[in-house]
C-alpha cells in the first residue's frame, strides 16, 4: 500500500510540474504574440512589412511547435517515471519451483535489505516463486509471501515424471539383462491371520501388518514405501534392469511368504524389500538394513550374498541423504526373508519415529535422494558379483 501511495504521488508531481512547463510556453507565445502586432502598428505602411510579418509568423509556428514538442517530452519522461516505478515496485508473474543456493539466506518482508526478516533458510530449501522482478523475488515460503535477493535462488531439480520424461529422451534405457524385484512394505490394511515364518515351520506369525505412521507428518508407511519403490523403479529401469513390482497399489492383501514366493517365481536375481523404521524414543534416527544370518535354517546359504547387497543399499543411501548408517542386522525372525531362496535386503529408509527424517522422507525430493541410493547400491552388488 506505501509503494502504491508513492508511486500516485511522484505520478501527481510530475503531471503538476508539465501542466506548470505548457502554461509557462503558452505565456511565453502570448508575449511574443503582443510584441508581433506592436511591430505590425509601429511598422506600418513601410517597405519592409511583408518581410516582418514573414519573419513573425515563423516564430509563432517555432513557438507553437515548441510548446507541442514540450508536451511530448514531458509525457515520454513522465511514462519513462511511470515505468521505472513499476519495475521496481512491480513483479513479472512466475509460477515455478526454485531452491535456496547458500546457506544462512534471509527472506524479508519486502524488498531491500534494509527490510525486516521473516526467516532465515539454508541450501536446498525449497520455494514457489510467484515474482521476478531481476534482482528480487518474491517467493511463498511456509504460506507466507517473502522477498529474496535473485542471487540466492536456483532451478529446482526435476522430479517424478518430469524427470522420467527428460531422462527417457536424453537417453533410451539399454537392457543390462537383469531382473530386481521390489517389495513396498506393508498395505493399507493388515491382516492378522498367521503364515509359518519359514518353510515347514511350525513357528506361525501374522501374515502382514500394516506400518507404521510418521509422527510429525501423519503419513502411513505403506504410503511412504511404495511412493519410494516407484521411484526406484523408474530409476532401475533407465539404467536398463526389469523391474518386478510386488505391489503396486496400497488395496492389496499379500502376505510376507507370498511376497517372497513371488519374488522367487520372478526370475529376479535379488529381492529389495523397502520399509521405514520406527521405535518409541524420538531421538533415534539412520538408515539400516536386514538379512538373515550365516546359520538361518531356511536359507542360510544364501546369508554371504543378501549380507553383501544390504550393505552395499546401506552405504549408498547414506551416501545420498546424510542419515547415519546403522549398518546391517542380522536376523531370522522376518517370514519375508526365511521364505527367499534369492539374495534378500530389507533397507528401513529411516525413522518415521524422529520427526527430522520422518519430514524429510515425506519430501519427493528426498525420496528420489533414497530411491538413487538404493539403485547406487543395487548397482554396486553387481559389480562386485
Amino acid at each position: 500500500m506505501e509503494r502504491r501511495f508513492r508511486f500516485a504521488r511522484t505520478v501527481l508531481c510530475v503531471w503538476l510540474l508539465v501542466m506548470a512547463a505548457v502554461l509557462s510556453a503558452l505565456t511565453g507565445c502570448a508575449g511574443k504574440y503582443e510584441t508581433m502586432q506592436l511591430t505590425r502598428e509601429e511598422t506600418a505602411g513601410s517597405e519592409p512589412e511583408t518581410a516582418a510579418s514573414e519573419e513573425t509568423a515563423a516564430l509563432s509556428l517555432e513557438d507553437a511547435d515548441g510548446i507541442r514538442a514540450a508536451e511530448q517530452a514531458a509525457v515520454a519522461d513522465l511514462s519513462a517515471l511511470e515505468s521505472d516505478v513499476t519495475t521496481s515496485n512491480g513483479f513479472e508473474d512466475r509460477n515455478e519451483t526454485v531452491q535456496i543456493a547458500e546457506d544462512r539466506v534471509n527472506l524479508r518482508e519486502d524488498c531491500g535489505t534494509q527490510c525486516g526478516i521473516v526467516a532465515q533458510v539454508d541450501q536446498g530449501t525449497s520455494l514457489q516463486r510467484t515474482g521476478y522482478a531481476g534482482e528480487w523475488s518474491r517467493v511463498v515460503y511456509e504460506g507466507r509471501t517473502c522477498y529474496v535477493k535473485s542471487e540466492f535462488l536456483t532451478e529446482a531439480p526435476q522430479s517424478g515424471e518430469e524427470a522420467a520424461g527428460a531422462d527417457a529422451a536424453a537417453r533410451p534405457a539399454v537392457s543390462n539383462g537383469r531382473i530386481v524385484a521390489i517389495d513396498a512394505g506393508h498395505q493399507a490394511k493388515g491382516n492378522s491371520e498367521k503364515e509359518p515364518i519359514g518353510p515347514g515351520s511350525s513357528t506361525m506369525k501374522a501374515k502382514v501388518a500394516s506400518g507404521t505412521q510418521g509422527v510429525s507428518t501423519g503419513l502411513a508407511e505403506y504410503e511412504l514405501t511404495l511412493s519410494v519403490s516407484k521411484k526406484l523403479q523408474r530409476i532401475l529401469e533407465e539404467r536398463g534392469y526389469e523391474v518386478v513390482m510386488i505391489r503396486e497399489s496400497n488395496d492389496v492383501n499379500i502376505s510376507n511368504a507370498e511376497r517372497a514366493e513371488i519374488a522367487n517365481e520372478s526370475g529376479a536375481s535379488v529381492f529389495v524389500r523397502v520399509h521405514a523404521n520406527s521405535v518409541e524414543s524420538a531421538g533415534v534416527s539412520g538408515t539400516l538394513s536386514m538379512c538373515q544370518t550365516s546359520s538361518n535354517p531356511y536359507n542360510g546359504d544364501l546369508h554371504a550374498q543378501s549380507y553383501s547387497l544390504s550393505q552395499k543399499i546401506t552405504d549408498a543411501v547414506c551416501a545420498a541423504t546424510g542419515f547415519q548408517n546403522r549398518g546391517v542386522q542380522e536376523t531370522d525372525t522376518m517370514s519375508g526373508i526365511n521364505w527367499c531362496r534369492i539374495p534378500v535386503c530389507i533397507i528401513e529408509m529411516g525413522f518415521m519415529s524422529n520427526p527430522e527424517e520422518d519430514q524429510k522422507m515425506a519430501q519427493d525430493e528426498y525420496q528420489e535422494l533414497i530411491a538413487g541410493g538404493i539403485a547406487n547400491g543395487i548397482d554396486a552388488y553387481f559389480a562386485g558379483n
